[in-house]
């Protein structure tokens, strides 16, 4: 993605055809971004929008010592944080009406074999399963690089509130892809 200066700055100006030049240069890379923390297109191109929005609100703001996917992915995220404050429905559904599967520890995952038989759209949709929160929290946490300090201040959580969600995803996650591993075995042994 190469964004000019000149393009920014008649972006940065209201000029039309310059702004949707920049919607389409920045969409993969903030659809990227929208589709692990939405559960469907929808609702990710919708977020993607408001991120936009807000983008170009603040172009006036952007400097260019800052790589510029850089500070786009970062006002995308932030967007998501809000929206889902906002979405107070989000915050109560910690879904655990689910069972959850009561798995140890001690039992691995090979998750070099996992990345092998698993392709991106299959870890997504693994991904998808996770309920909203954990999801949430797990992305920010072991996708984006975030602390459990910095993911307690943007969604007023505890740390151990946090921590208790990546370990829960990743426990989650782990019986999915160990289920998958032995269904994939039991069927190519027949």
């Amino acid at each position: 993605m190469t964004i000019t200066p000149e393009l920014l700055h008649a972006a940065r100006e209201g000029e039309r055809k310059a702004q949707y030049q920049l919607y389409q240069q920045c969409y993969p890379v903030l659809m990227s971004v929208c589709v692990r923390y939405r559960r469907d297109e929808s609702e990710a191109v919708a977020a993607l929008n408001d991120g936009f929005l807000k983008i170009l609100q603040n172009l006036h703001r952007y400097s260019p010592d800052i790589p510029f996917i850089a500070w786009i992915r970062r006002i995308q995220i932030n967007t998501l944080i809000d929206m889902f404050r906002r979405e107070a429905k989000w915050r109560d559904q910690v879904l655990l009406s689910e069972k959850i599967e009561q798995t140890s520890d001690k039992v691995s995952v090979d998750w070099n074999e996992a990345d092998q038989r698993f392709d991106a759209q299959q870890l997504e949709a693994l991904l998808q399963r996770l309920p909203p929160v954990s999801r949430q929290v797990f992305n920010l946490f072991a996708l984006d690089g975030y602390s459990h300090a910095e993911i307690s201040a943007m969604l007023d959580i505890s740390e151990g509130t946090s921590k208790w969600h990546v370990s829960f995803a990743r426990s989650q996650l782990r019986g999915w892809i160990r289920a998958g591993l032995e269904q994939e075995e039991n069927t190519s042994v027949r």
